[in-house]
């Protein structure tokens, strides 16, 4: 990570950072039993609801690669680290959470960027978890050229806008990518009992907020400089804020990580600002360059100096949403979430 997130707190009156590694830590799995035998004595072959598309799995994979951070934690929090030899797309700047640092230091980097096929297909992969947008692209890897080498794959459920039209997403979809994967490694039980827990602290956190009768605006920064990419009504975001009690201020843009404008932002007056965390300048860099804005000086996020900063596999599909949102709920609204 180019910045840390401590330093971000300089000069600043309500910044939430939060730790969900933490939070996390808390819940961290533990071995999955094994598959059940068909049978013959080998599991039987599955199938899955993948971006609205029945896909069958017949055997279990057992030489897995992943793409991006997010992605990658997921895979291993439901405890699968032994089946992973590869993974991409996890740059210095990309901080994983530290209780899967250890497993990660024990497999090959096969790219810190883009998925290659060439490299898949040497590894001798039999299973690729990405997404589009998430290593999956039109022009490079896909799962019909996977495919092609009998090479199975999974795309995570919120990439699926990109090829689909859908009404919403929630931190349901991660959960839904959690069973489907406990169904594509027979770890089903497994998978339902770390989703159980994830649901019980949700709930509480809507208890806690039951109720509410404001709902503070919100704007999602992700990077940019003559127009901000922000998190539309499809993202993970958007899906977190809501959940925390909280209105995006660009829930009218139908898609995951668009192009916003600094009018609509002034516009609009967030009354927070969550910054997403990866890449240069940091989220120091992206707060100063914020405030130093002379058109959003009256926004009151700005005036408030209201920040919450959120790393990149926080605010994109994966086993942190649930405490991230709760750290958001309680920047939102401290009366109910102490």
């Amino acid at each position: 990570m180019a910045d840390a997130p401590g330093r971000a707190r300089r000069g600043l009156g309500r910044l939430a950072l939060g730790l969900g590694a933490v939070a996390l830590a808390a819940c961290s799995p533990g071995d999955p039993p094994g598959p059940a035998p068909g049978p013959d004595g080998a599991p039987g072959p599955v199938t899955v609801q993948v971006c609205g598309e029945p896909v069958r799995y017949d055997r279990v994979p057992e030489r897995v690669v992943t793409h991006d951070v997010n992605i990658t934690e997921l895979f291993l929090y439901l405890g699968l680290g032994d089946r992973l030899v590869g993974y991409s797309g996890i740059p210095a700047t990309k901080a994983i959470a530290p209780e899967f640092r250890a497993q990660l230091d024990r497999v090959p980097n096969l790219s810190s960027h883009e998925m290659n096929l060439e490299t898949l297909v040497g590894a001798h992969t039999d299973f690729v978890f990405g997404g589009w947008s998430y290593g999956f692209r039109e022009n490079g890897v896909t799962p019909d050229s996977l495919r092609a080498y009998g090479i199975a794959s999974y795309i995570l459920t919120e990439s699926c806008i990109r090829k689909q039209p859908r009404t919403r997403v929630s931190v349901e979809d991660t959960f839904a990518d959690m069973r489907n994967l406990g169904r594509i490694f027979r770890i089903e039980a497994h998978a339902e009992a770390l989703v159980a827990r994830q649901q019980a602290e949700l709930a509480e956190i809507a208890q806690a907020l039951e109720g509410i009768r404001h709902r503070p605006r919100v704007f999602v920064y992700d990077n940019g400089v003559e127009a901000p990419t922000t998190s539309g009504r499809f993202g993970m975001p958007h899906a977190m804020i809501e959940a925390a009690g909280g209105r995006n201020i660009f829930d009218d843009i139908p898609s995951n990580w668009p192009k916003g404008n600094w009018e609509d932002v002034v516009a609009r007056d967030p009354d927070w600002i969550v910054i997403v965390d990866y890449d240069q300048p940091g989220p120091q860099g992206k707060i100063d360059f914020l405030l130093g804005k002379p058109e959003l000086a009256n926004v009151t996020a700005i005036r408030k100096r209201h920040f919450v900063v959120l790393q990149y596999a926080e605010a994109t599909p994966g086993p942190r949403n649930v405490a991230r949102t709760r750290t958001l709920a309680h920047a939102f609204h401290p009366e109910r979430l102490p």
